[in-house]
């Protein structure tokens, strides 16, 4: 699957959670995301643009991802045991800085950062949960890597043995 092609069945396939996605799609995606959202902040007073293409491309990815996770054998669902981890370390850090902010502490990166790395408990939960993070994305992206389950699958027939529009036409 070409770059074009990839682009143009993810978007064709916007909120289609079924079926399975071959790690071209993915990746092919993966990358323009990357680059329309890099070049979007390069440009100032884009950050609204930004925002709006990261919604706009939140289904999309989401949907993507699923039929990825699918192709590999995988249910759409195990996304969770990788963003739970994420959520944990967002969710502590949300909880430290409004704990301090009651405590009457100013809210600058430097007075937060001091009185966390002061705090040995804290330190560790937040170095925990940052390890597993990581740990989680490391699998993540392996799994992406992973090839095509052979063969149908309870989400449908292989994507790479299903003949292509292209290649199904007169061979001369």
């Amino acid at each position: 699957m070409s770059f074009g092609e990839a682009i143009k069945s993810v978007f064709s396939k916007y909120a289609t959670f079924s079926g399975r996605a071959r790690r071209s799609e993915f990746w092919y995606f993966f990358l323009f995301n990357f680059l329309v959202s890099f070049v979007l902040r390069l440009i100032p007073h884009f950050s609204i643009v930004s925002g709006l293409w990261a919604l706009a491309v939140l289904i999309p990815s989401l949907t993507v991802m699923t039929r990825r996770f699918h192709d590999i054998g995988k249910s759409g669902w195990t996304y969770l045991y990788f963003l739970i981890p994420s959520l944990l370390f967002i969710s502590y850090w949300f909880y430290l800085i409004f704990q301090y902010i009651s405590a009457g502490y100013d809210l600058d990166a430097e007075s937060v950062a001091a009185i966390i790395t002061a705090n040995s408990s804290a330190s560790l939960i937040s170095c925990i949960l940052l390890l597993v993070s990581l740990i989680a994305f490391i699998i993540f992206i392996v799994l992406m890597a992973h090839d095509s389950q052979p063969g149908e699958n309870q989400w449908g027939p292989n994507p790479k043995e299903v003949p292509s529009e292209s290649n199904s036409g007169m061979n001369y």
